[in-house]
């Protein structure tokens, strides 16, 4: 292996550069769908308690008791 000319040296540390350059993207990559992925999970999470809060909320305030509903002004106005 002593025998290896210096532009072939060079080559192979160029490759290896390269080589290591795409290992540490790919890494990254993954890393970044890691973040992205918990982050979905979250909002997730924050929508579905969002939308158990607004069907709660609805349930303790019937829809004949709501003042600002349109039919009940419309049904208050004829009366």
């Amino acid at each position: 292996m002593g025998d290896l000319s210096r532009e072939q040296e060079q080559a192979i540390a160029r490759s290896t550069m390269y080589l290591v350059a795409a290992l540490l993207s790919i890494l990254m990559i993954c890393i970044a769908g890691l973040f992205l992925s918990a982050e979905l999970k979250e909002q997730a999470l924050q929508k579905a308690e969002t939308a158990q809060q607004i069907e709660l909320q609805q349930e303790i305030t019937p829809q004949a008791q709501r003042p600002w509903t349109l039919w009940r002004r419309h049904a208050d106005v004829e009366a």
